[in-house]
């Protein structure tokens, strides 16, 4: 899923995110799972990529504290602030702290500078460039295994006035935040198990397909994080700068791998060749008007073509099982709606289709005529 922001009130761009509505069982630990696949060509035996899935003590910690803000409404979450309401409560002292860490990474993150000035088709109908940079901040505690180390490099970057309101934001809420996380063992029999399916035969042929189709020649090293998420009831999953974050509380069994390959659209789809991009842009908003009038674009063209790599395809190809068009595949009625067209168009049990002007634009064009109570 790319997300759609709804900010303070900056709004920051559509990014990479998956949504399920599920319940799930497991156990978890701070271990590290690199799986490097191998995948055979006619040519090489090159992969499609490398999957490495860990769980980071200071990525947790740092998603916690900022999101605890909720600074950016899309991009971060309420449920955070929530949770740590219930369990600690909130003083004034507290919410000042809030306040000032929300007012310096709205005005220093490029995530709530963007979206000001209309863009080109190109930049609204696909993923865009940040899906694979990310927020420069937030960078610093991606792939750093100790959170005072990153800390201090995030720190150091800053001004003097900065500096010391995020050294007192972090004394201040680090220590009650390593207890929502505490954990024995976070996340590590989820790990293994993501590892195992991934690695599977059928699931690098399909990553190999999605590769051709969007015309993307990297093979990249795709690191998926797992955070902690207070709902149980409900899992996320967000494409940010290049990583994988898969949300949910420590306790839980989800289906992850096909999760992970709608992401995994996204993020060929953000690495696509430049004219490309923008003549397919162009060509379908001349199909379909109506898409760059919808709240978040990127439920016309973008999320249908991650929904039916990721999970329609998935499914068929992988599991040899198929989506029943009866059931929602997707939360967002539009992009469900053009995912199943696409869907219809070109059955998964048949050939891939080809990301060019002409049957695929049409067959996601021929959803455009949406209800308005579906257009959200």
């Amino acid at each position: 899923m790319l997300e759609s922001v709804n900010a303070l009130p900056r709004t920051a761009p559509a990014m990479p995110s998956s949504s399920r509505i599920l319940r799930f069982r497991g156990a978890a630990a701070a271990l590290a799972v690199l799986v490097a696949m191998p995948f055979c060509t006619l040519q090489a035996a090159e992969p499609p990529y490398s999957v490495e899935a860990r769980y980071s003590r200071a990525l947790d910690l740092f998603n916690l504290l900022d999101n605890l803000p909720d600074w950016l409404p899309g991009y971060t979450s309420p449920v955070y602030r929530e949770a740590w309401q219930r369990r600690f409560g909130l003083s004034d002292q507290d919410r000042a702290l809030l306040a000032d860490y929300a007012a310096f990474r709205q005005r220093t993150s490029p995530l709530a500078r963007s979206g000001r000035e209309p863009s080109a088709p190109a930049d609204r109908l696909f993923a865009g460039a940040d899906t694979r940079t990310g927020d420069p901040y937030a960078r610093y505690f991606l792939a750093v295994p100790s959170f005072t180390a990153a800390v201090d490099a995030a720190i150091a970057g800053q001004d003097r006035e900065d500096q010391l309101l995020l050294r007192r934001y972090y004394a201040h809420f680090a220590p009650r935040a390593e207890q929502l996380l505490a954990a024995q063992a976070p996340f590590v029999a989820q790990q293994a198990l993501l590892a195992r399916q991934l690695a599977a035969p059928a699931v690098l042929a399909l990553a190999q397909q999605m590769k051709a189709f969007f015309n993307v020649d990297d093979s990249p090293v795709f690191q998926v994080r797992f955070v902690w998420w207070p709902e149980a009831e409900r899992t996320q999953a967000k494409l940010r700068g290049g990583y994988i974050l898969l949300f949910s509380t420590f306790g839980t069994d989800e289906d992850w791998a096909p999760i992970v390959m709608h992401e995994f659209s996204h993020f060929l789809s953000a690495g696509q060749p430049a004219p490309q991009r923008r003549l397919l842009a162009e060509s379908f908003a001349a199909l379909c008007p109506e898409a760059l009038a919808l709240p978040n674009p990127l439920n016309a063209l973008e999320e249908p073509l991650a929904i039916y790599w990721g999970q329609y395809r998935f499914e068929q190809q992988v599991r040899g099982e198929a989506l029943s068009a009866e059931s929602a595949w997707y939360v967002q009625p539009q992009a469900d709606r053009t995912a199943k067209a696409l869907a219809m168009a070109f059955p998964a049990r048949g050939p891939a289709p080809r990301l060019e002007v002409g049957p695929l634009l049409r067959a996601a064009a021929s959803a455009c005529s949406a209800p308005e109570d579906e257009r959200r």
